[in-house]
């Protein structure tokens, strides 16, 4: 399957959470927290449990949900605004599953299959769609930006009490933004796990700060822990 078949078919499925707290003169403050996929028709959908957890619980009550709505004859697609409601969390597994809060006829489009996760090798080609980075686009004018990764799974990792897979590491560094993107086989389009985190150098710095640096090391949970959380 090509790429660019697999990000067609898929990014009107593609939401984007953040946080609008409100100020003064009809202001907010805008702070992007992850990417999301919806993954059924009613509104479901699959984020990081981190991306949950690490907002302050008195700010929780501006998270929104941004989901891809029509597109103009220019190609600009605009997104529509929601509220959500936590459903499910999986901590082990750093998943949340959250529901869009519409009316009960609104339909949306979930991504494609999962895939048999236990199945994928290493370098094998997968990529992952999500909005890497929102905010600091967005500051710049950039508007909400879906980007797509293209890399290798580098290693797989597997749990010493079965041989399960716990989770597996592909060639690219996952920015902030890209938290909860789908993971799809570069092959058969279908989603093999979710992003989830990132493995940096620390540098130290002069008065006591670190350095973040990128290390093109990132962390994936496999598709079957969705498929769990989601049944």
């Amino acid at each position: 399957m090509k790429i660019s078949e697999i990000i067609e078919k898929n990014k009107k499925s593609m939401v984007l959470l953040e946080i609008l707290i409100p100020k003064d003169n009809d202001q907010a403050m805008r702070s992007v927290r992850g990417t999301g996929f919806i993954v059924s028709r009613d509104g479901r959908f699959i984020t990081n449990n981190h991306v949950y957890q690490q907002i302050p619980e008195n700010e929780r009550q501006y998270l929104r949900v941004m989901v891809p709505g029509k597109t103009d004859d220019k190609g600009i697609v605009y997104y529509d605004s929601y509220r959500l409601e936590l459903l499910r969390r999986d901590e082990e597994n750093d998943l949340a599953l959250m529901k869009i809060i519409t009316p009960p006829e609104t339909a949306f489009a979930p991504v494609g299959d999962m895939a048999e996760s236990e199945s994928i090798k290493e370098g094998e080609e997968v990529l992952f769609l999500g909005y890497p980075l929102a905010t600091e686009l967005m500051s710049l004018g950039f508007g909400i930006t879906l980007a797509a990764n293209h890399c290798i799974v580098s290693a797989i990792k597997r749990r010493i009490t079965d041989g399960s897979m716990h989770f597996f590491m592909v060639d690219t560094h996952i920015n902030n933004g890209s938290s909860g993107s789908p993971v799809f086989s570069a092959e058969t389009g279908k989603v093999v796990g979710v992003a989830s985190g990132r493995i940096s150098a620390k540098i130290p710095l002069a008065e006591n700060k670190m350095a973040d640096i990128p290390a093109n090391m990132g962390i994936c949970r496999p598709a079957k822990e969705i498929i769990n959380l989601i049944s």
